[in-house]
């Protein structure tokens, strides 16, 4: 305290702006920014969990639809006659598309879809001398059947250029009751 009572009035006042510049450091330091990073990080929460929610929402709106799939799969195959076999039905449907003698080979197998936990019965079927009308026409009857069939691997090769026929291997499939 003696020592200040030497100093000169405008030593003081150096020192007490001093002072008065680490107080003012002291306080934004110690509270003015830890509130205002508190406030920044709760904002950030706010719009993170806004986020989480509109995807929780799109989430919620996806697992309704696939459970109205799943209960319109289950339907069909409920409706499905007891004895359907996907090689009779496409052997049928051959036969009704005109295409019964294009077959070279039709070969059945049995895959387990791991994904669903559920077994789809499978035909690959190749084709030989079609044309483009009998091959739409016959892909047309597969996929539009009331029976859940699809065709998930095509392929389409010209038999000779100029004789405008097709080689065609299709995998049909469908679920298994």
């Amino acid at each position: 305290m003696q020592a200040l009572k030497n100093l000169n009035s405008r030593e003081k006042r150096v020192i007490g702006l001093g002072a008065a510049c680490l107080a003012a450091i002291i306080l934004v330091y110690g509270c003015v920014l830890p509130l205002l990073e508190r406030r920044d990080r709760s904002a950030q929460r706010a719009v993170a969990m806004e986020s989480e929610l509109q995807e929780m929402h799109r989430l919620r709106v996806e697992y309704n639809r696939l459970q109205a799939d799943n209960q319109r799969t289950a339907a069909i195959l409920k409706n499905r006659p007891a004895d359907f076999s996907l090689f009779s039905f496409l052997d049928q449907l051959a036969g009704s598309s005109g295409i019964k003698a294009k077959i070279v080979y039709m070969k059945p197998s049995t895959v387990k879809d791991t994904d669903t936990a559920s077994d789809r019965s499978r035909v690959e079927i190749k084709l030989n001398e079609v044309t483009l009308e009998q091959i739409s026409r016959f892909l047309f009857r597969i996929e539009t059947s009331p029976h859940l069939i699809s065709v998930p691997r095509l392929s389409i090769n010209q038999k000779q250029q100029a004789s405008g026929f097709l080689e065609t291997v299709l995998q049909v499939e469908t679920l298994e009751t």
